[in-house]
């Protein structure tokens, strides 16, 4: 399975290792978040509606907002941007006297390693094909990919809660519909005695 260069370098040898069974850990990771992540994304987007914000008042859709994650260049920017829309709209007051209001810190601590993680990992594969790159390099490339994708994949869980926490705390705020009694009984008259039917 290894070549000659692996069995004489148990260093390498461990290293390539560790790159396989992280690649296969963030492999599993990777196909779990996207798929959970991007139905919550769509079930999360369609709950602004309830919260009073009208579709002209969003710069994506929802459909657009999940979408973006297939399409070349436009899935570096807008999936984040769109995602920073979900938060801001589930939040009671959108905006500040200093304008709009701006994502915890670990939003875009997130979307950066979820990048870096995708840079490294098409890295990782274009010098696995290049023979004339040391080994020993392209595995710890993918290493460190794999164990960025993990961390990027955990972050994303906590944007999910955030996000789901916000909307949550919105839902409560928002009245309920009134609750009407229902309408008296018809009055019921006493007939007078002289219509009353004489008895037999």
């Amino acid at each position: 399975m290894f070549g000659e260069d692996f069995e004489n370098n148990p260093v390498m040898l461990l290293t390539a290792l560790f790159a396989m069974l992280l690649a296969i850990v963030q492999l599993v990771v990777y196909i779990a978040t996207v798929v959970f992540f991007l139905m919550w994304l769509y079930r999360a987007h369609e709950n602004l509606a309830a919260f009073g914000v009208h579709k002209r008042q969003l710069q994506y859709s929802s459909g657009w907002a999940v979408g973006s994650f297939f399409v070349p260049f436009a899935n570096l920017v807008i999936p984040y941007r769109a995602i920073t829309e979900v938060w801001r709209k589930s939040l009671p007051n959108q905006e500040s006297m200093f304008g709009e209001v701006s994502p915890p810190g670990f939003f875009p601590l997130w979307w950066g390693l979820w990048i870096v993680t995708g840079v490294l990992d098409q890295l990782y594969f274009r010098l696995s094909w290049r023979e004339e790159v040391p080994s020993d390099a392209t595995e710890a490339i993918g290493a460190i990919g794999s164990v960025l994708g993990i961390i990027a994949a955990l972050m994303a869980v906590k944007v999910v809660r955030e996000i789901q926490r916000q909307q949550v705390e919105t839902s409560k705020a928002i009245p309920t519909q009134p609750t009407f009694a229902s309408p008296p009984a018809p009055p019921q008259f006493n007939q007078p005695e002289d219509l009353k039917a004489p008895s037999s």
